[in-house]
């Protein structure tokens, strides 16, 4: 899995970037790399493609956007897909930590009284509607990225929460609305939530850690004191039981499976199959659709 937030961070002279305080702004053309691949970051992201495709593959659906069409992408990961277009890929992100985010909703107390008790998805995906106004306030920081002197830190700030407030009060947005509203509510980062998210993906347990703002062993405990198992146990389970259903009910290659199920190739796959089940996957695959005799 590719730390999206950390390969932008570290490479300012290919993504053009913006930082202000624990926000960071980018703006770039992303290189020919047509396919799918693994993706996360410890922080939540709004992406707006400026030209181009984009897509994105979570547990329960696909989505493409496309030129002027804008998503939230909550902290944890993904798996993301380019496409080979007359128009190459170009995008404007903006990251930002859980912690500001609950600032944010906490100094505009409004906003939260708009969405009371309103349902909150699980999905870690959020389409945004993109208005006129969002249009015109991501046409205007393109100039930012290029001026010989960047902007004060000052004005970032306030740049990105013209992008909040432009986005939190059209009504169409309510979806992201309901979810930064029990994001702030929370004491603490939900583990559950971001277990049950995350679990079919190829982390480390640093990666978890991270997401759930805790250390290693902090998460350790936690996860004991949540679901009575080790993170170990639990993961393997989850990845099992998934592999097992596209095993049984998909026609999807033996390659696939270990990827979407958050193996590390198709013979860690095989050989924790077989453990578990007694029988390697393409064998109980076989055995379950040969005719009965």
């Amino acid at each position: 899995m590719v730390n999206y937030y950390e390969k932008v961070r570290s490479a300012p002279g290919i993504f053009n970037q913006l930082v202000c305080k624990e926000l960071l702004f980018v703006h770039y053309k992303c290189p020919l790399e047509i396919g799918k691949h693994g993706n996360w970051a410890q922080h939540n992201y709004i992406l707006y493609v400026i030209t181009g495709r984009k897509g994105y593959h979570t547990h329960n659906r696909s989505m493409i956007y496309k030129s002027g069409e804008a998503v939230f992408v909550k902290k944890g990961g993904t798996i993301v897909e380019k496409f080979f277009d007359e128009e190459p890929l170009c995008i404007m992100t903006f990251f930002i930590p859980d912690a500001y985010l609950r600032t944010f909703m906490r100094e505009h107390t409004s906003l939260m009284q708009q969405v009371a008790n309103a349902p909150v998805t699980l999905d870690p995906l959020i389409s945004l509607h993109v208005n006129k106004l969002m249009n015109g306030y991501f046409d205007s920081m393109i100039p930012y990225f290029s001026a010989d002197v960047k902007p004060s830190e000052d004005l970032l700030e306030l740049k990105f929460r013209e992008l909040l407030l432009n986005i939190l009060t059209d009504s169409e947005n309510d979806e992201l609305k309901a979810y930064l509203q029990k994001l702030t509510l929370s004491q603490r980062d939900d583990l559950e939530q971001v277990m049950e998210r995350n679990c079919l993906y190829n982390f480390t347990l640093e990666d978890y850690a991270k997401l759930c703002n805790l250390s290693v062993s902090s998460f350790k405990r936690h996860f004991f004191d949540a679901y009575n198992a080790t993170p170990g146990q639990w993961l393997l389970q989850k990845k099992l039981e998934h592999a097992h259903k596209l095993l049984i009910s998909s026609g999807k290659s033996i390659t696939e499976i270990a990827f979407e199920s958050g193996f590390e190739d198709s013979s860690h796959f095989s050989h924790v199959f077989k453990k578990h089940y007694g029988t390697p996957p393409t064998k109980y695959r076989n055995k379950l659709t040969s005719p009965q005799v």
